[in-house]
């Protein structure tokens, strides 16, 4: 070969060298042409992790990966910064996708996905109820049967759901609510009886269950709690004056009580002149906490919320939270419309819910966003941090609070086949959920289901 040629040759390879090696050093860097920008960008990545772990986890339904043996998380690099498409598939379970935007030298995280079963295994625990209520300790139900005579209780153990003991009332109803005690062992059962006045009853959870009427409990009866600091003691309000209860023995403890609320072993109330305070247990007033007044509008209903040891109240249809250090009640952002709050197991989280919607406010992001939107909606739970569970018309939904892209939301079957392969269909359900126990429990066409362990 030629001098000259071979110094061409050498020149050649010289100038592919300052050509190729900065293409080759950006790439390794991250840097990528964007055809569609016709520009060069950096790219980001795409971490994804699934409980249990996925089959399959495809990015814009074109790189298919499967996590490890030992794994159930997948990481994905050189991603154009724009919007993609996560696709996670598991045998039996739902499918689960979501379009995610993708930053420039960034990760997008989606880290707690859990997956879930389409066919969920249910066991029969109770036949002939109408309405039942699971005890804060997560193991004691009571359940009721109403018929044209008596309304007729079961009280049992999770644990020994065989081992049932009966006691019953002879009157007729409508049972809206059960509320315990933190101790478990009694319950003010809240009944509508057929002129529309309101019953109250006391029932205790003794060796033999006792139910007594609260004589001095009717219609006209708000807000009522147990004590935190004496179980078997009942707080409530009448005609803007607070009360207690021992043994069926009502006494004054305020006057002039708009609303109010336990924090720790002390009462927040609020008066009618707009004056927020801190009183014992007893009354005794301790300390007025509002530098201003509030000013009171007569045409909205106020309710004091203890939120994570933080003081709300809730104005009509808005929502305000009290700053400690201006001893000001301030605008808390949220939807307008009449809810009840819901905060998440670590706090990070709220849902605001009614009949028709479900929104998820974020502290860190300071923003709400509509998570659902239906008819019917009742028993809204936290399923864990990340997901929700509620009913909705005739069905069971389990929702992530994602709302970045599209939100995943299942339905559950609405047919369910019990292990004795009893077929039941799901109408009105009535559900909770319990959170160290990942089950559900429905009642439904008079019979009390218990679902399979759902979180993995």
């Amino acid at each position: 070969m030629a001098k000259k040629t071979r110094l061409i040759i050498f020149i050649f390879c010289i100038i592919c060298f300052f050509i190729i090696a900065p293409l080759l050093v950006a790439y390794s860097m991250g840097y990528r042409i964007d055809k569609e920008a016709m520009k060069i960008v950096e790219t980001g990545g795409i971490y994804v992790r699934t409980f249990p772990s996925a089959d399959q986890i495809a990015i814009n339904f074109k790189t298919f990966l499967k996590p490890g043996i030992f794994s159930n998380a997948i990481f994905v690099q050189s991603l154009l910064p724009k919007e993609h498409t996560v696709f996670i598939q598991k045998n039996g379970y739902f499918d689960y996708f979501k379009t995610l935007e993708v930053n420039e030298k960034e990760v997008t995280k989606l880290e707690n996905v859990i997956l879930i079963k389409k066919v969920l295994s249910f066991k029969n625990i109770k036949d002939e109820a109408d309405f039942f209520s699971i005890a804060p300790n997560n193991q004691d139900v009571i359940i009721s049967k109403i018929n044209s005579k008596a309304i007729n209780f079961s009280f049992f153990n999770l644990n020994s759901i065989s081992d049932s003991k009966d006691v019953s009332i002879p009157i007729t109803g409508k049972i809206l609510e059960i509320k315990w005690n933190q101790s478990s062992d009694l319950a003010l059962i809240k009944i509508q009886i057929p002129n529309n006045s309101i019953d109250y009853y006391l029932f205790e959870s003794l060796e033999e269950p006792e139910i007594t009427r609260i004589s001095s409990l009717d219609k006209n009866t708000e807000q009522i709690f147990f004590s935190p600091q004496n179980s078997k003691t009942l707080y409530y309000t009448k005609n803007n004056t607070l009360y207690s209860l021992v043994d069926n023995k009502p006494k004054i403890i305020l006057e002039d009580v708009i609303s109010y609320s336990f924090f720790g072993n002390n009462i927040i109330w609020l008066s009618s002149e707009g004056n927020l305070s801190e009183s014992d247990i007893f009354g005794k007033l301790i300390n007025l906490l509002n530098k201003e007044i509030i000013v009171l509008n007569k045409n909205k209903n106020y309710k004091i919320e203890n939120i994570l040891g933080k003081i709300y109240l809730k104005e009509g249809d808005s929502l305000l939270i009290f700053n400690q250090n201006t001893k000001i009640f301030e605008n808390f952002e949220g939807p307008n419309f009449d809810y009840e709050i819901l905060h998440s197991p670590d706090g990070k989280n709220l849902i605001y819910w009614n009949k028709n919607k479900i929104y998820v406010y974020s502290f860190s992001k300071e923003k709400y966003e509509e998570l659902f939107s239906g008819n019917s909606i009742t028993n809204c739970q936290w399923l864990n941090n990340d997901y929700i569970i509620f009913s909705a018309e005739d069905n069971v939904i389990i929702s992530e609070i994602d709302y970045r892209g599209n939100i995943n939301s299942f339905i559950l079957p609405e047919i369910i086949e019990t292990e004795n392969n009893d077929i039941i269909k799901i109408q009105n359900p009535q559900m909770f959920f319990i959170q160290h126990s990942g089950k559900a429990y429905i009642l439904t066409n008079n019979t009390l289901l218990e679902s399979e362990k759902i979180l993995p």
